[in-house]
């Protein structure tokens, strides 16, 4: 049995969410903020994207920039969720725990856009 806890839902429902599928799905959402944050702050001139990779696929085209960034987000959450239904218990422990370093840089990032959102 993996790793997770029980969400109520409205009605009483009870859903049993594993922390990889829950990690996984924080990371995409704040992935794809990130991508919209970006490509407005970008498109405003308010910030400049330090990742080279993402930074040529922008001045390559800002919907590819925005389409690699979904699929991303898309590819993150398959990943995960066929390392919860086929991994053994010790693989989706170390996953889990790189998904929550993962998720403080995402972390990091969203506090950064929401700092320039509101601020600049």
């Amino acid at each position: 049995m993996s790793i997770g806890f029980q969400v109520h839902c409205i009605g009483g429902i009870i859903i049993h969410i594993p922390y990889i599928i829950f990690l996984s799905l924080l990371i995409s959402l704040l992935n794809i903020f990130d991508g919209f944050a970006t490509h407005f702050g970008l498109l405003h001139n308010k910030i400049e994207e330090v990742n080279p990779i993402m930074n040529f696929l922008w001045v390559s085209s800002p919907a590819l920039f925005l389409a690699v960034k979904m699929m991303l987000s898309l590819s993150i959450s398959y990943l995960s969720y066929l390392v919860y239904r086929l991994s053994g218990t010790r693989f989706q422990k170390l996953y889990t725990i790189c998904l929550s370093g993962i998720l403080i840089l995402y972390l990091a990032i969203f506090s950064m856009h929401l700092y320039w959102l509101t601020v600049l």
